[in-house]
C-alpha cells in the first residue's frame, strides 16, 4: 500500500475531531471554567449524572474535572470511586498529562487521610508521567505536595529542595500566587529547621512583594510564627494579633490561634491561653494543632486546679497524640523515592527483581539472626559481667571480715601479750574477769544491742538476718554464731557465754534443731552460707 503522510495526516485530524465533537458541551465549558472559576465549574459539574454518559472518556474526565473542581474549594475529595475510574481509563488509554493530574488528585486524597506512603506512590507516578513534558503548573503542583509530606515528616532538605523546584515551575507557568506560597514553604522549611534568620528573609520577601491579601496573610502568620519559635516574644504577639485580621484558607485561622494561645501560656497569661486554644477548634485544626490546643488547655485548668477539665483535655490530647504516633509510624516519603527509583531501573532489566527479592529476604533474615545474636551474646556478656560483678563483691566482703577478724583477733592478742607479766600473778577468776574487760572493750559484749549491731555490719547483717529467718533462736546462741565466725578461741567463748563445755555441746545441738539442720557438724556450713548471701 502506497503510504502517503498527507493522507494519514489528515485522517489523525479528523479522527481528533470526531472525538471532541462526542465530548459534551457541560464538560468542554466546565473544563475552561475550572482554573478560573471553579464555583461555576462545581456547579455544572454537580448537575451532571456521570452514568448518563455512555463514553467511557468522558465518565473518566468528568471524574478528573469534579476531582479538581472539588480541591480547588477545599472540599472533600469524594467519591474515590470516580478517580480510580479515571486513573484506570488513562492507565489504559494514554493521556499524560490527563493521567498525571489523576495521580496528583488521588495523592491528595490520601495526604489529606494522612496516608503518606500511598500518597508519595501517587505523586511518584504522576511525576513518572509527564517526565520531560512542560506542563510547569501540573509539575509545581505534584513538587510541592511532595514537599508538604517532606516537611511533615521533619526532612527539611529535602522539602526545601522540592519546594525550591515547585517555585521553579510556577515561575514559569507565570503563576505568581504559587510561586510566593512556595517562597513561604521554604521559609517554613527553614525555620522548622531553627534557621530563624534565613526563613525570615522569605517571609519578609512574601510580605513586602505580594498584593494578594491571602498570601499576605500567609507571611504575617509566619513571620510571627518565626518570631515565636525563635523566642523573640514581643514581635511574636504584633504579627500574630495582625494575622487575625486576613484570610485564611482551610485550617490556618486555627493556627493562628493556636501560636497566640502558646504565646499567651508561655506568658503566664492561662485566661488568654484558655480563650485562643478553645477558639482555634471553631476553624477545622489540623490534628497537630488541635493535640497542641489540648496541651495548652490542660495545662491551663491545672493551674486553676479545675481537675474535671483538665481530665476531659487530657483524653483529646492523648487521642491525638495515639493518631500522631500512628501517622508519624508510617515509612518516610525519602525512602519510598529511593524505593521508587530503585524500582524504575529494576523493571527495565526483569530478571534482577528476583535477584533483589532474594537479597532483601538474605538481609532481613540475616538481621534478624544478627539481632537474635547480638542480643544474646548481649545478655550473656551481661549475665557474665553481673556474675564477676558479684564474685568480685563476695571476694570484698570475704577481704574486708577476714581483714575485721584478724584486726580482732590481733588487738585481743597484743592486749593478752602486754598484760602476759601481770596475769602470771592472778588467780584464774582474776583472769578471768580481765578476758572478760578485754572482749568489753573490744566488742562491747555485755551491750547486746551494740554487739549485734557491730555484728551486723563485720558480718554482712547476719544478725539481722538469722533474726528474721529463725525468730525463736535466743540473743545466747546469735552470740555464740558471731563469736563462732570471728574465730573467737572456743576457750574464750566458753568464759563469754559461761558454758561448760557439755553444755555448750549440747546448745549447739538444740542450735542446730532449731536451723532444721541433721546435726551440729553442719553449723559451721550453714553460718557461712548465710554470712556470703546479699
Amino acid at each position: 500500500m502506497y503510504y502517503n503522510p498527507r493522507f494519514w495526516s489528515f485522517l489523525m485530524i479528523c479522527t481528533f475531531l470526531y472525538s471532541c465533537s462526542f465530548m459534551p458541551n457541560e464538560l468542554k465549558t466546565a473544563e475552561k471554567l475550572i482554573e478560573a472559576n471553579p464555583d461555576s465549574a462545581l456547579y455544572i459539574l454537580k448537575h451532571i449524572t456521570p452514568t448518563n454518559y455512555k463514553s467511557a472518556s468522558n465518565r473518566a474526565l468528568y471524574g478528573l474535572l469534579l476531582m479538581e473542581s472539588l480541591d480547588k474549594k477545599q472540599l472533600s475529595l469524594e467519591p474515590d470511586s470516580l478517580i480510580n475510574f479515571s486513573i484506570y481509563y488513562y492507565e489504559n488509554h494514554p493521556d499524560g498529562d490527563r493521567l498525571a493530574t489523576c495521580y496528583l488528585y488521588k495523592g491528595r486524597q490520601y495526604k489529606y487521610a494522612f496516608q503518606y506512603e500511598k500518597a508519595i506512590t501517587c505523586y511518584l507516578k504522576a511525576l513518572d508521567v509527564i517526565k520531560n513534558k512542560e506542563n510547569y503548573l501540573l509539575l509545581g503542583r505534584i513538587n510541592s505536595d511532595i514537599a508538604d509530606i517532606y516537611l511533615y515528616q521533619c526532612e527539611y532538605k529535602l522539602a526545601n529542595g522540592r519546594y525550591l523546584e515547585a517555585y521553579k515551575y510556577f515561575n514559569k507557568a507565570k503563576f505568581t500566587t504559587f510561586a510566593y506560597y512556595s517562597l513561604i514553604n521554604i521559609g517554613k522549611s527553614f525555620s522548622q529547621s531553627k534557621l530563624y534568620t534565613k526563613a525570615q528573609s522569605y517571609f519578609n520577601k512574601v510580605y513586602i512583594e505580594t498584593k494578594d491579601s491571602m498570601v499576605k496573610g500567609f507571611a504575617i502568620q509566619y513571620i510571627g510564627i518565626n518570631y515565636y519559635e525563635s523566642k523573640r516574644m514581643d514581635s511574636a504577639i504584633v504579627y500574630l494579633r495582625k494575622s487575625i485580621y486576613y484570610p485564611y484558607t482551610k485550617s490556618n485561622r486555627a493556627l493562628r490561634y493556636y501560636y497566640l494561645a502558646d504565646l499567651y501560656y508561655d506568658l503566664n497569661l492561662p485566661d488568654s491561653a484558655t480563650y485562643y486554644a478553645q477558639h482555634a477548634f471553631n476553624y477545622e485544626p489540623d490534628i497537630r494543632t488541635k493535640r497542641e490546643c489540648y496541651r495548652i488547655l490542660t495545662n491551663c485548668e491545672s493551674s486553676k486546679g479545675n481537675i474535671k477539665e483538665m481530665n476531659c483535655y487530657m483524653a483529646g490530647y492523648q487521642d491525638c497524640s495515639d493518631s500522631i504516633r500512628k501517622i508519624d509510624a508510617q515509612t518516610k516519603g525519602s525512602v519510598l523515592e529511593t524505593i521508587h527509583s530503585t524500582s524504575e531501573e529494576v523493571v527495565k532489566t526483569k530478571h534482577w527483581v528476583w535477584y533483589l527479592v532474594v537479597v532483601i529476604l538474605f538481609i532481613t533474615v540475616l538481621s534478624i539472626l544478627t539481632y537474635f545474636q547480638l542480643q544474646k551474646r548481649k545478655k550473656r556478656e551481661l549475665s557474665e559481667t553481673e556474675e564477676k560483678h558479684r564474685e568480685q563483691k563476695e571476694i570484698l566482703r570475704k577481704d574486708m571480715m577476714l581483714k575485721h577478724r584478724q584486726v580482732l583477733l590481733h588487738k585481743i592478742e597484743a592486749i593478752k601479750t602486754e598484760q602476759s607479766a601481770a596475769r602470771k600473778k592472778l588467780s584464774l577468776a582474776e583472769k578471768e574477769v580481765l578476758d572478760k574487760n578485754i572482749y568489753d572493750k573490744l566488742l562491747h559484749f555485755n551491750d547486746t544491742v551494740f554487739f549485734f549491731r557491730q555484728m551486723d555490719a563485720i558480718l554482712n547483717n547476719l544478725v539481722s538476718k538469722l533474726k528474721d529467718r529463725y525468730p525463736i533462736l535466743s540473743d545466747r546462741e546469735i552470740s555464740w554464731c558471731c563469736l563462732y565466725l570471728l574465730n573467737i578461741p572456743s576457750t574464750d567463748i566458753l568464759l563469754l557465754l559461761n558454758y561448760q563445755v557439755n553444755t555448750l555441746n549440747k546448745m549447739k545441738q538444740r542450735l542446730a534443731i532449731k536451723l532444721k539442720l541433721q546435726n551440729a557438724f553442719e553449723l559451721s556450713v550453714f553460718l557461712n552460707k548465710i554470712l556470703s548471701e546479699d
